[in-house]
């Protein structure tokens, strides 16, 4: 009976000593975590010591995070407008062909159509043929074709260049004396035909024996290079100063229809009569320079003056 007790007594000692240990595993495997999460905390606090702290550096601007870009508000897109390609108030009113035959005035014009009337008369002023033109614009051009006055059937162009007036009228097929036919750039300044050089009455048959005993060879030896003064020219008779301006056309090789006009530059060793008279007066814008058209204006004036006078 005793035995059976101590038994039973050993057995609860056993049991709780069993349990002490147990308990006290526990409590060393709980400090044991707890010192490992110290320890890693600990390590953690020492790694974030040893960062370094950024510091901003002087006079370098700090650029901030790009702010999202607004979506831009649609707007119409404008509607191109075509470029004017000349000015039309630029070309009204009245323009003159450089020779002084033709005279045009512009009386109606626009982006779209012109219409203007057309006047070109003979060197002499005393026969003329016109016309009403209209056309259409293109661009800065226009193209066009008419019958004038006489029944001469026409085409042509007109270019509109910076406030210049370009004009090209050719005739094919002439049915009368005078025709349209001009190729030049228009001006606003009128100037005077220059005459044809026909035969002028002479007022004595003398006078024919006493032309041009003075200057041998020449009148006027220097009519293609500079301006004839006043002076020299009214040193002559009205029948000299024919041939004087007849000189001119002499120079450059034209012939003469009339008998004593002929034969007094035939006589001339620089003479060579090579053009006929109706080709060269067609050619005759691109023959002679500036000298020489003020020259024959200026004798012609003279001549028909003193022929007035009977001098």
């Amino acid at each position: 009976m005793k035995k059976k007790e101590r038994l039973k007594i050993l057995l609860v000692i056993l049991i709780a000593v069993f349990m002490m240990f147990g308990a006290a595993a526990l409590l060393l495997g709980s400090f044991r975590r707890s010192q490992q999460k110290y320890q890693e905390k600990k390590e953690a606090l020492s790694a974030l010591d040893q960062v370094p702290t950024v510091v901003p550096t002087e006079g370098v601007s700090v650029t901030p995070s790009p702010s999202p870009t607004p979506r831009p508000t649609a707007t119409p897109t404008p509607i191109p407008v075509k470029a004017e390609t000349f000015n039309p108030d630029d070309f009204w009113d009245y323009w003159y062909s450089t020779d002084g035959l033709v005279t045009v005035n512009v009386y109606d014009i626009s982006q779209e159509s012109i219409s203007f009337s057309f006047y070109q008369t003979d060197r002499n002023q005393t026969d003329a043929v016109s016309a009403d033109i209209k056309a259409k614009v293109a661009g800065n051009a226009a193209n066009f074709s008419f019958t004038d006055s006489a029944g001469n059937y026409a085409t042509g162009n007109l270019i509109f260049d910076s406030g210049e007036l370009y004009m090209n009228i050719s005739t094919g097929e002439p049915v009368y004396s005078i025709y349209p036919n001009i190729k030049c750039i228009m001006s606003r300044t009128q100037v005077q035909p220059v005459p044809d050089p026909t035969a002028t009455p002479v007022p004595e048959e003398t006078e024919k024996t006493q032309v041009n005993t003075e200057t041998g060879e020449y009148f006027f030896p220097e009519s293609s290079s500079r301006y004839l003064t006043d002076e020299e020219i009214n040193a002559y008779s009205s029948a000299q100063l024919e041939l004087a301006k007849n000189e001119i056309y002499a120079r450059h090789g034209r012939r003469f229809v009339t008998e004593y006009i002929a034969d007094y530059f035939n006589s001339k060793s620089w003479y060579q009569g090579t053009i006929d008279p109706e080709i060269f007066d067609s050619q005759q814008d691109s023959i002679f320079n500036e000298y020489e058209i003020a020259n024959i204006n200026k004798i012609a004036q003279t001549e028909e003056q003193k022929a007035a006078k009977g001098k």
